[in-house]
């Protein structure tokens, strides 16, 4: 749950480039590889006021999640440290191979290994990646997140702690859309985001380029096991595209994907379901002078819903967003909106049927120096009908962090 609760890494990685330049650095070590050391280190500081949901939830008569959990109201704390270690090396006839580790380095990290994989590539017929690493859908699309038009700590894509402090309610994992799933995972615990998977990249021919993955369980990665029958996804299939061109000063990118993959036949005790992935992200951005522009919508269908649920009229929910940001010199602002929504069968009350989320984010970032950046982040937000419940939330939070990047 921390990666869902947390920005994913490839949006870190997005930031770091979007607040100013860093190059990693050349690692002697042995011929065998060309090595390169990189990584980033955030320490931060976040206060949030709310109007906390209250009372018990009719249905199971049981406190609702998250009302106290905003605790004093504030906290400095450090969310999260990596090291990305890199080899790479040329080989007959064009043909390029190596390795990309990404290591967590922070002292509450119960993983050493975030991300790890290995490719092959050549310009004439394109790249393959084999390991744990994205897919193509979440690599490929266009959206604030991807193309770094938020600012700041990355708002809705993540923030610097927002999804960790305000009490969005306790959506049971895989019943959709929910704070926990608007990172660039998919939006969906079940998608396979890091699972061992095979990704084939085309090469980019008049700005277009085509991607696929295939994974073939959602829940392994690296050494483990995972049953077949224990509620996830299996055989997930991406397909993406996307195109990047210029015309004149402006640039311009547009992107899409859809997921699909079997529900596997047992669903666990939290009530994952079984039913089968069929999802779609679209998105777009345009570049002008130092401004940006950038808009998504997701649809997740009724991927991760109960045939039972889904029968009384429940789906996973959709989103859409967008941003807009200004950058000169070491500044960079951004506003961005965030709109989810999913509606509950009928089996839930008619007052808390349709659950929603609107966030009002606005971003900063400042390069003081090489390999280092401040940040901002200042958030507005409203949720209706929190955890099955008629009960809502809405505040706001504001947060600040530095970034030492190398």
């Amino acid at each position: 749950m921390k990666k869902l609760l947390l920005a994913s890494t490839a949006l870190v990685g997005a930031s770091m480039l979007a607040v100013g330049p860093a190059a990693a650095a050349p690692v002697a070590a042995g011929d065998s590889f060309d090595l390169t050391l990189g990584g980033w280190i955030r320490v931060a500081a976040y206060g949030t006021s709310q109007d906390q949901a209250s009372g018990l939830n009719p249905a199971t008569g049981a406190a609702l999640t998250g009302t106290t959990s905003s605790g004093r109201g504030y906290r400095i704390y450090q969310p999260e440290t990596e090291v990305w270690v890199k080899g790479a090396k040329k080989g007959d006839g064009g043909l390029l191979y190596g390795f990309e580790i990404e290591l967590n380095a922070a002292s509450t990290d119960a993983t050493t290994s975030d991300e790890s994989w290995i490719f092959i590539s050549n310009d004439a017929w394109g790249r393959v990646e084999i390991g744990d690493q994205d897919g193509a859908g979440n690599r490929m699309t266009i959206d604030p997140g991807t193309s770094a038009v938020l600012k700041g700590g990355g708002g809705f894509y993540g923030g610097i702690g927002v999804q960790q402090w305000f009490n969005f309610g306790s959506e049971a994992a895989g019943q959709g859309i929910s704070p926990t799933r608007i990172d660039l995972e998919v939006s969906y615990e079940g998608s396979g985001q890091d699972a061992t998977k095979i990704v084939y990249f085309t090469p980019r021919f008049s700005g277009f380029q085509l991607g696929a993955a295939f994974t073939p369980d959602g829940g392994q990665s690296g050494f483990t096991r995972d049953a077949d029958n224990d509620g996830d996804f299996e055989q997930i299939m991406e397909v993406a595209a996307n195109y990047v061109g210029k015309f004149g000063d402006m640039g311009v990118s547009v992107g899409g994907a859809w997921w699909t993959g079997q529900g596997e036949l047992a669903a666990p005790a939290n009530g994952l379901s079984t039913n089968d992935m069929d999802m779609w992200r679209l998105g777009a951005k345009v570049d002008f002078g130092g401004f940006s522009v950038s808009a998504a919508y997701m649809d997740l269908g009724t991927t991760g819903v109960t045939a039972a649920n889904s029968a009384l009229g429940a789906d996973a929910g959709d989103y859409w967003t967008i941003a807009g940001s200004y950058s000169a010199g070491p500044w960079s602002f951004s506003v961005g909106w965030f709109e989810a929504e999913k509606s509950r069968g009928t089996g839930v009350a008619a007052t808390a049927r349709e659950f929603s989320i609107n966030w009002l984010a606005f971003g900063a970032s400042y390069n003081v120096a090489p390999g280092w950046a401040l940040l901002a982040d200042l958030s507005f937000i409203n949720i209706d009908n929190i955890s099955g419940t008629s009960h809502d939330n809405d505040g706001h939070t504001f947060g600040v962090a530095s970034n030492f990047f190398f």
